[in-house]
């Protein structure tokens, strides 16, 4: 399981939204691995259930975890590109945020197929 600094954002959601959508972006969580229930995250960050919640509702939404009635919540595996799928409102502004990061990075490290790709996963997500 993930633990530590979860960085520094406007809110406790979003923070662990972040946090996780990124270590499963790097591989830290892999594709099967069993996802913190949301008591689980509740108990271990020291946020709310519903925040917790949110948290999980969110992920689900975006296509990086699933939840298995009776059994408990699992990573899924990245789609083609390690691009993260992106549905609803949530996928929207995590598209959205992707492309800002990017940008942001535009002269320190960024690639211009970085911004590209970026771009056209918010098209993507907006369709």
């Amino acid at each position: 399981m993930v633990q530590g600094d979860i960085g520094s954002f406007d809110t406790r959601f979003e923070r662990l939204t972040r946090h996780y959508a990124d270590a499963i972006a790097r591989g830290e969580l892999k594709p099967g691995d069993r996802f913190p229930s949301a008591r689980e995250l509740s108990e271990l960050h020291g946020v709310g259930r519903t925040t917790a919640g949110r948290v999980h509702g969110t992920l689900i939404s975006m296509g990086l975890i699933e939840h298995r009635p009776g059994v408990g919540t699992f990573v899924l595996e990245l789609p083609a590109k390690g691009k993260v799928s992106v549905r609803g409102a949530a996928g929207v502004r995590a598209a959205a945020e992707n492309v800002v990061a990017t940008f942001d990075q535009w002269q320190s490290r960024a690639k211009p197929q970085d911004l590209v790709d970026a771009v056209e996963d918010l098209r993507n997500a907006l369709r």
